[in-house]
């Protein structure tokens, strides 16, 4: 009876053994078959962009891609291409169509945990065309553009490196930077930083406590303002031209060539005036309190006004 429990035992452990022998490869193949699977599903789920439409020359196009980069380059040639991947979880490239005077084109962002996943769009559209972009995170980049541009962002920065017909920028925290030469310029942000350089017919930017930079900006009409933003200009004053600065207690630095003819109106309440362009100083005004500079440079011409209430004011030469 011993002898028959025995070999009962023996053959239960043979039997044991040559199973978990056979147990590790059978999971092994389990676990390349589910990597395999959610290797397709993942190559499956991105979308290879690469759609084109023939426009007219000076078409409306609308863009919206809230998550990823928006870059776009104007070339002439009668026609919208799209280029991209949107991997998954970044939303489906929902929208695209139109065709003559008009498209649109634009990625539905989806919800849940990967609804922020990039998507990166390369737009080339005709050079004169009138552009609409509206995003969220997204960066949006400009070049080689000759037509009218609107551009709208939360928290991605702008950059238009071209000559626009003319531009409306706006984003809440990112910054923008303009750079070429446009009629016409309006520049908007909250907390992003604001760079500008070129040549623009009329040019105003306006900020909360974003950093205002004008670097070799040539204008006919300016206009910078801030709350608690510095203002920082560097460049000509066209004769014939205006520049008006304002803020409420954001530094403001101004620096021109020594040959700037212009008449200068410095006012400002509790902050200091320094002027490094003439001998002149400011003086105290008694009737509202504060301090007042004003001079002229050259034969004058051209008209500088800059206000401040808590604010340094620096003018010097270049």
């Amino acid at each position: 009876m011993k002898r028959q429990e025995c070999a009962v035992r023996r053959r239960q452990k043979a039997a044991s053994a040559a199973w978990s022998s056979m147990r590790a490869p059978i999971l092994l193949r389990t676990a390349h078959c589910a990597l395999l699977a959610v290797f397709v599903n993942t190559a499956s789920a991105q979308q290879r962009i690469d759609r084109r439409i023939a426009l007219s020359p000076d078409a409306s196009i609308r863009v919206v891609n809230l998550v990823g980069s928006i870059k776009v380059i104007g070339w002439d040639k009668d026609s919208l291409v799209v280029t991209g991947i949107l991997p998954p979880g970044a939303g489906k490239f929902f929208y695209f169509g139109g065709g003559g005077r008009g498209a649109k084109l634009g990625v539905d962002v989806p919800e849940g945990p990967l609804a922020n996943e990039r998507s990166d769009l390369a737009v080339y559209v005709p050079a004169k065309a009138k552009l609409w972009i509206k995003a969220a995170t997204a960066d949006i980049e400009i070049s080689d553009f000759r037509g009218g541009l609107d551009l709208y962002s939360v928290s991605g920065s702008i950059r238009v490196q071209a000559d626009p017909e003319q531009v409306n920028a706006e984003s809440m925290d990112g910054t923008v930077e303009i750079r070429g030469k446009t009629s016409f310029a309006r520049v908007k942000t909250a907390s992003g930083n604001i760079t500008l350089g070129g040549f623009a017919d009329e040019i105003s930017a306006t900020t909360v406590s974003g950093v205002i930079a004008v670097e070799d900006e040539g204008f006919q009409r300016a206009r910078f303002e801030s709350v608690t933003g510095d203002i920082r200009f560097s460049g000509t004053i066209t004769r014939g031209g205006s520049l008006n600065i304002e803020s409420h207690s954001g530094n403001v630095d101004v620096a021109v060539p020594a040959s700037t003819e212009a008449e200068f109106q410095v006012n400002n309440f509790q902050g200091t005036i320094k002027n490094g362009l003439t001998s002149q100083q400011a003086r105290p005004v008694r009737e509202r309190g504060g301090r007042e500079l004003s001079f002229v440079t050259g034969l004058g011409g051209a008209d500088v006004s800059i206000r401040n209430f808590k604010g340094s004011v620096v003018l010097r030469k270049q």
